[in-house]
């Protein structure tokens, strides 16, 4: 991680990942890119947002690959509370133990 311009001494290690993660500097600007040219709701049926849910899916398959799992076990969340939420979902569903409810 650069040093801050506040800070001039040498770099520090940013161990807080809890709330938020540094974003690499290549991905922030792609990020930038897409946010201005494909900025509508990718579930929408128009052609923006179907523009947006290709690129969505196009991200996908590029990390799936990078990951070396399909395309379908990637599901993209708005945020952790979901993406725990989810996760405990699963575990619950892949236990052997039926539920109690």
């Amino acid at each position: 991680m650069p040093p801050s311009p506040r800070h001039r001494g040498p770099a520090r290690a940013f161990l807080d990942c809890a709330a938020s993660t540094p974003v690499d500097p290549a991905v922030a600007e792609r990020l930038l890119a897409v946010q201005r040219a494909l900025y509508a709701n990718a579930a929408s049926v128009h052609r923006a947002g179907i523009l947006a849910a290709r690129e969505v899916e196009r991200a996908r398959c590029i990390l799936a690959d990078r990951l070396g799992c399909d395309p379908s076990e990637i599901t993209f969340t708005s945020g952790g509370t979901e993406s725990n939420n989810l996760a405990i979902k699963g575990l619950i569903d892949a236990s052997p133990h039926p539920r109690p409810h």
